[in-house]
């Protein structure tokens, strides 16, 4: 169905209804994210994915916009139409679950969370009600950034700190990079923006260094693990259409490495165009010289 745009205009009402957890009951945390809400309907910045690095923290934000609502009756519609068709493909007992419920009351409001603890039938029906423009605000983690080609008008950070396994730590240049790209639509935004949010004021900012190496800091390399072994080879020449040429010709090693010789090549130019340069001075200057003798 076509996109749902930046439309619908959203509402804050008295609608009722329960959190998932304990955080959904936070009266400052909710003031919080509702001030947000409101900013981005006044300054026109929706669509928005607002990246949290738990699925906790995804179903807590989503628990505390109860009243909120960014769809119109249309789009509504539109969005029971597109469920009933998805859901169909569940057995009965399946579509009945608290889960496809809830993820269902959120789309037809234009909210969604997309997290790894979501039925894969209803993160995909999420990433194509929000690549539609049906769902306005996103909850999710930065696995939505990986491979989904879906841009938002605005991407908000919940916070830059994340658990790795081990500790909790301030985001690496490359994963920053990875989810602020999402901001901005081809076509339709002549800018995107990027918003990092301080839940608790002045008090949670974090150190200009830390904020300075997110940034500006250098993604980490990517390094080629393809190793030719003495089996790899032998298995390549039981093959008739497959030479071992060919094998390290398609390896990322390779690939890197013929972009370098390039590059070189670009610079090796320059410098024999700088050099002719020189040796032409130095032979106007040699020729001035004569002369004057």
């Amino acid at each position: 169905g076509g996109g749902g745009g930046g439309g619908g205009g959203g509402r804050f009402g008295g609608r009722n209804g329960g959190g998932f957890n304990s955080w959904g009951s936070n009266k400052a945390n909710r003031k919080q994210l509702q001030q947000l809400v409101r900013m981005l309907l006044q300054r026109d910045m929706i669509p928005a994915a607002v990246f949290c690095f738990s699925k906790k923290t995804c179903d807590e934000a989503s628990s505390m916009l109860n009243d909120v609502d960014f769809n119109s009756s249309a789009e509504k519609v539109s969005v029971k139409k597109f469920f009933a068709k998805v859901l169909s493909r569940l057995s009965e007992e399946d579509r009945d679950l608290p889960q496809v419920h809830r993820i269902q009351e959120l789309a037809l409001r234009g909210l969604a969370v997309h997290h790894a603890g979501i039925l894969p039938l209803l993160k995909e029906s999420i990433e194509m009600l929000f690549c539609a423009g049906y769902v306005k605000l996103l909850f999710c983690t930065e696995t939505f950034a990986m491979g989904v080609n879906a841009p938002a008008r605005t991407v908000i950070f919940y916070g830059i700190r994340k658990h790795d396994g081990k500790d909790f730590r301030y985001l690496l240049p490359g994963e920053y990079t990875q989810m602020a790209g999402r901001a901005g639509r081809r076509g339709l935004d002549p800018e995107g923006v990027v918003l990092i949010a301080l839940w608790n004021g002045a008090a949670a900012l974090p150190p200009s260094e830390a904020l300075s190496h997110l940034m500006e800091g250098r993604g980490r390399q990517i390094e080629s693990q393809f190793r030719l072994t003495y089996a790899m080879i032998l298995n390549v020449m039981r093959t008739e259409d497959l030479k071992v040429e060919d094998l390290i010709r398609r390896s990322f090693n390779e690939y890197r490495l013929q972009v370098e010789v390039k590059n070189h090549k670009g610079k090796l130019a320059e410098l024999k165009a700088s050099l002719q340069r020189l040796i032409g001075s130095i032979r106007g200057f040699r020729s001035r010289l004569g002369a004057g003798e």
